[in-house]
């Protein structure tokens, strides 16, 4: 079978990294793959526009509504017009099936794509009803859609729920796996990523570091910006620990990632909340690509992302987080083992060359 004509709308396509498994669709697997996305979307706390791409074409498609993932839509007369052009096989929708976006798309193809075949991604791992016209949008999508991939098992099981019957295939959220570079001396290196927000649980990391702080000289960075920032700030002064914790605000995935190769273990203290819990967890796959220890809440698919190649502490629990804290503070040994787990499951299962290699079984089993 020769290479398919694909489109991909996904609004986090504006990430230059993001990018890379469409890149390796087309070098990898000989599919011809386009890219939609808008001309910028809110990410890591900064406003991201899509560079220009020489290895995969990005069609900029202008965006309506708020910037939110599920209340924006694509211009449906711009996407019609990149449909018309491209004729795609495989319409790949990285967008929730009952978004705004899959409506649009959804339209534009039954005007000009009806007989290209739809896989759709989604994340949600909870059971949620959804207000019209969310609840007709899902059902729609999910009746059109010939395959699912859904990033995590929960999400696949959250889809099925929902009446879904086709083909689920799992494919988690792939990363830049960088070469295997040992840690320098010097005291242990943790860091925070993520939202300063009270489902991230900035609070607990702190808490946790200030706990056990006082047993070592490690350090704690903390990347990100919301909120919760001020509370996170009282605590570090209230318990003495300002000289050992750093803020350094929200940072471009590139400055991000470049810390975070300089972490011993990353914290990942998740709250389960009545509208969210973890649905992934790129930040743990990325910590663990760096050789970083994730040390993390046994939240949502956390559970499934670490599989043993890190510590999961129970929810919130402040006292768990801090003694794993100390443990692996003492025990070089332990922590040196854990960062070579947790980097060897990184390659195996988590980079761009194995998420396209499970894309592309996908597409080919869409039109076979």
């Amino acid at each position: 079978m020769t290479g398919l004509r694909v489109l991909r709308p996904y609004h986090s396509a504006v990430v230059d990294e993001y990018r890379q498994r469409d890149r390796l669709l087309r070098s990898r697997h000989g599919h011809d793959v386009h890219v939609v996305c808008p001309p910028a979307w809110p990410e890591g706390g900064h406003l991201a526009r899509p560079s220009p791409d020489p290895d995969v074409p990005v069609h900029i498609v202008p965006a309506r509504g708020p910037k939110h993932p599920n209340l924006f839509w694509y211009s449906v007369p711009t996407l019609r017009n990149v449909l018309r052009s491209l004729r795609p096989d495989i319409v790949d929708l990285h967008e929730e099936p009952y978004s705004l976006a899959a409506a649009g798309v959804l339209l534009a193809m039954r005007l000009e794509a009806p007989s290209a075949k739809l896989c759709v991604y989604s994340a949600q791992n909870l059971p949620k009803r959804y207000p019209p016209p969310f609840s007709a949008i899902e059902k729609h999508t999910l009746s059109v859609a010939r395959a699912v991939y859904p990033c995590s098992t929960e999400a696949g099981d959250r889809l099925q729920a929902r009446g879904f019957r086709g083909p689920i295939h799992v494919l988690p959220l792939g990363v830049t796996l960088p070469p295997s570079m040992p840690r320098g001396g010097g005291p242990i290196r943790v860091g925070f990523v993520g939202r300063l927000q009270p489902y991230k649980g900035g609070l607990i990391a702190v808490r946790a570091f200030a706990a056990a702080a006082a047993d070592s000289s490690a350090t704690l960075e903390i990347v990100g910006a919301g909120p919760e920032e001020t509370a996170m700030r009282d605590v570090v002064v209230e318990h003495g620990v300002d000289d050992r914790v750093a803020f350094v605000g929200a940072l471009p995935q590139d400055q991000t990632l470049e810390r975070m190769s300089t972490y011993d273990i990353v914290l990942v203290p998740s709250l389960t909340t009545r509208t969210w819990k973890e649905q992934f967890g790129r930040v743990a796959v990325q910590a663990m690509a760096h050789g970083a220890v994730v040390v993390a809440s046994d939240s949502g698919s956390l559970r499934e992302v670490v599989d043993g190649c890190g510590v999961l502490v129970r929810e919130g629990d402040v006292s768990s987080f801090a003694d794993t804290l100390r443990d692996l503070t003492r025990d070089v040994t332990r922590l040196g083992e854990l960062r070579e787990q947790a980097y060897r499951r990184a390659a195996q299962h988590f980079t761009w060359e194995a998420i396209s290699d499970g894309v592309d079984a996908m597409y080919r089993g869409l039109v076979e």
